[in-house]
């Protein structure tokens, strides 16, 4: 059985505590993006062997 946490002398159920954190590491991504975006975008050439990846975003 999973824990509860309190804040404040409230329980918070732990699944509304698991979707907070999907919240913000999905923000942390947007953000990621945002400031990859704005420096100019990048690109990424790996070789491995036979294996080729070359991936460009913006």
């Amino acid at each position: 059985m999973a824990r509860a946490r309190t804040v404040a002398g409230h329980a918070i159920p732990g699944i509304v505590v698991f979707f907070f954190w999907v919240v913000v590491v999905i923000l942390a991504i947007i953000v990621l993006a945002f400031v990859v975006h704005w420096a100019g975008g990048g690109a990424l050439h790996l070789r491995l062997g036979h294996f080729f990846l070359d991936v460009g975003f913006s």
